[in-house]
């Protein structure tokens, strides 16, 4: 992966395999946090209070810390600050980038399924409503929904040190998903899942529709098990990502 280092006004190419400093500054087990501007990173309240109550973390360690969007640097923590970084790193989004579409499940078990899908590193991920699903999402609920899910997503991006945020949208039934370019749909009895597929969609609990199973889609076999829809969700995003790894 290569990574541009931004220091005063230059610009460097800098690949990350092969510079240990700068791999092993992503690896140590130091915090790292989101924020809006890395180049002006300020503490939310409740940021600050993450640093100092639940990670005691003491004034002069290290702190690393992210714009979501692919810039990351490491900072030094004040107490109530974040000092800046020497230099502040770009790291190029993956190519090609890795879709899930998810059809919309109870709330607990779709929690879990987008914070292990941003902990994988899946590039963005899709809600929508099959014709089987049970919860249904609309006005209010649908916004609080969304506004808890963003809050996981960026919670599970600091866990696992992540630099690029996932993008979550929402398309109104699986018709909509079937119009993106390249998009498979997960089914026990299709094809072996290959490097090829970097789009998939996720049935609900009670599985694809006559007429969703008719929409011409390929199908892709994640199991010789038959999954639950949030562990095909994490099998496929994981298989896609081992297999951009080995590409």
């Amino acid at each position: 992966m290569n990574l541009i280092l931004r220091k005063s006004l230059e610009i460097e190419s800098v690949d990350k395999m092969r510079d240990p400093h700068i791999y092993k500054s992503m690896t140590r087990s130091e915090p790292h946090i989101l924020v809006d501007d890395i180049e002006k990173p300020e503490l939310s309240e409740e940021k600050l209070h993450h640093l100092k109550r639940v990670r005691r973390i003491k004034t002069g360690s290290n702190v690393t810390a992210t714009d979501g969007r692919g810039a990351w640097g490491v900072f030094r923590f004040t107490g109530e600050s974040l000092e800046n970084a020497d230099a502040v790193y770009y790291s190029e989004k993956r190519e090609p980038a890795i879709t899930i579409a998810i059809s919309i499940t109870k709330s607990g078990k779709l929690d879990l399924t987008v914070q292990k899908l941003t902990e994988i590193g899946v590039d963005e991920l899709i809600l929508f409503t099959a014709e089987n699903s049970v919860p249904i999402w609309s006005g209010p609920k649908k916004s609080k929904n969304e506004q808890r899910l963003n809050r996981i997503i960026q919670s599970a991006l600091e866990q696992s040190k992540g630099i690029w945020m996932p993008k979550l949208s929402f398309l109104p039934s699986f018709s909509d998903v079937a119009q993106i370019s390249g998009m498979a749909m997960a089914d026990y009895n299709g094809e072996q899942i290959t490097g090829s597929c970097r789009c998939l969609a996720i049935g609900p609990e009670g599985g694809w529709s006559p007429a969703e199973d008719s929409l011409n889609l390929p199908k892709v076999s994640l199991s010789n098990q038959v999954l639950r829809a949030e562990t095909a969700a994490i099998v496929g995003a994981s298989l896609m990502s081992a297999y951009g790894d080995i590409e």
